[in-house]
């Protein structure tokens, strides 16, 4: 619609009044700022993110408007950030610049209402002149109230920057090269106001999951937060709005917060505990419960004791799960202390075991869990036995219907599970059969004394008819 002057345009300037001289913001009195810087680490970061939940709520003057962004002091002289805005209603450029004090829309003009929450972004090439670019979203272009949404400040393939909202690209400037951070990434709400007093109507809005992109190209996330709390144009505002802490990485910024001193540390520096287990193993650290994903666990701790728990046994199925070794550092209780004292790796390490079963009429040995490549010994009573049903003769162990031993003692090397069944091979008995094998006390008489056994048998069976039962016996 061709080129349209900025209608309001001090929103947009007042979102980073503290760069620049007071003179720039006609009618505006100061614009506070509470929030969080990152750790040293992000200084020198090549992209910044945050999530941010949405808070809507009308705002009339003297309040310009209020924003939440994160953003960056960059080394080349620029400023940067993203983030969300709510501004008194009026008119907005959704594209424009201030290049030597001069205004241009160089797109479309929007109106915006109360409770109109969109995102925006802002680019100032320097802090001594009054030039930057920006940019908005349109109408609740970032989700109803106590929605969370992703801001993320990212390079971009054309040497410039590209502004992301939950994984979406939503607009892009290139007209000045990627640049390093000059300090730590800021996440800030930041009040504007045309008034000598604050409104008391800043958020409170919550921020979570502040990162940097670091120099590998890798996102890192901050590592410990301090507060930021200071006022800009006037040394002497009143700054009501505080931070509160909610978890790690996570703050409540605005109005009902405690206000605390600038720089005050929000939240310690952390380590990360990187725990490598099994995939679907689970792990407790101080109580919390997490499971192995990817082989790993990956925690931001703070500094100091911790208590560890893994499980003993890790079932796969019925016949095979996975039992605890030990740690990669030499501790062999699975439940056990670390104290944390920078980034640390650890390897939970698990052994493969199998089930053994036994199964047999009478009484077997044998059964249990045998690690991997360990010996399973298995034993049962093989002498031969009378029941009801006549003379029962031990033929041996079998799994699966293969043969594995014809003793009645033996060992496995335990690569598999097994199950082993203990077979025996029934013969009728005549009656003056079974009298003598009664006589002969069952088998273990036999086994301890055969030769008794089998004389008195063929004294009594003298008959041609009986000669396999003597056979069995004897071979038996």
């Amino acid at each position: 619609m061709g080129r349209l002057e900025f209608v309001l345009v001090a929103l947009l300037a007042l979102v980073l009044a503290f760069a620049l001289p007071r003179t720039a913001w006609a009618g505006a009195e100061y614009a506070i700022q509470v929030g969080a810087l990152g750790d040293e680490a992000s200084i020198g970061n090549l992209g910044v993110g945050v999530e941010i939940r949405t808070a809507t709520y009308g705002l009339t003057i003297p309040d310009i408007g209020n924003v939440f962004w994160v953003g960056d002091y960059l080394r080349n002289g620029a400023f940067i950030q993203f983030g969300y805005m709510l501004a008194v209603p009026g008119v907005y450029c959704s594209y424009g610049e201030v290049v030597a004090g001069k205004t241009t829309c160089l797109d479309s003009a929007e109106s915006v209402g109360y409770n109109d929450a969109r995102w925006f972004w802002q680019y100032w090439p320097n802090s001594t002149v009054i030039d930057f670019y920006g940019g908005v979203g349109s109408a609740n272009s970032v989700g109803p109230d106590g929605s969370w949404h992703s801001y993320r400040i990212s390079p971009n393939p054309a040497y410039g920057w590209s502004f992301i909202l939950d994984g979406q690209t939503v607009s892009v400037f290139n007209r000045y090269g990627v640049a390093k951070s000059l300090d730590q990434v800021h996440e800030v709400a930041e009040e504007v106001s045309g008034s000598v007093a604050s409104s008391d109507e800043l958020g409170p809005v919550e921020f979570r999951n502040m990162s940097y992109l670091a120099e590998d190209y890798v996102w890192q996330p901050v590592t410990s937060l301090s507060a930021m709390s200071r006022c800009t144009f006037s040394a002497n505002c009143d700054i009501p709005y505080g931070v509160s802490v909610v978890g790690p990485n996570e703050i409540t910024v605005g109005a009902g917060q405690t206000p605390v001193p600038n720089g005050w540390l929000l939240w310690p520096k952390s380590f990360t505990l990187r725990l490598s287990a099994p995939t679907g193993v689970a792990v407790s650290v101080d109580g919390h419960r997490y499971v192995s994903s990817n082989d790993s666990v990956a925690l931001p701790l703070q500094e100091g004791m911790h208590y560890i728990q893994v499980q003993l046994y890790f079932p796969i199925n019925s016949d095979n799960r996975l039992r605890f070794l030990g740690w990669s550092d030499g501790s062999a209780n699975p439940n056990r202390t670390l104290a944390l004292s920078s980034d640390t790796s650890l390897q939970v390490n698990y052994i493969q075991q199998y089930k053994v079963s036994t199964i047999s009429p009478i009484f077997a040995s044998g059964d249990g869990w045998y690690d991997q490549g360990s010996t399973a010994i298995f034993s049962t009573d093989p002498c031969w036995r009378m029941d009801a049903a006549g003379l029962e003769i031990f033929r041996g162990w079998y799994d699966a219907g293969l043969l594995v031993s014809a003793s009645g003692s033996d060992y496995i090397q335990v690569n598999r599970p097994y199950q082993l069944h203990a077979q025996w091979t029934t013969y009728p008995v005549l009656p003056e059969v079974e009298i003598i094998l009664s006589a002969a006390a069952f088998g273990c008489v036999y086994k301890t004394q055969p030769g008794a056994v089998i004389d008195g048998a063929r004294r009594i069976l003298s008959s041609q008819s009986h000669g396999d039962y003597l056979e069995t016996l004897e071979n038996s």
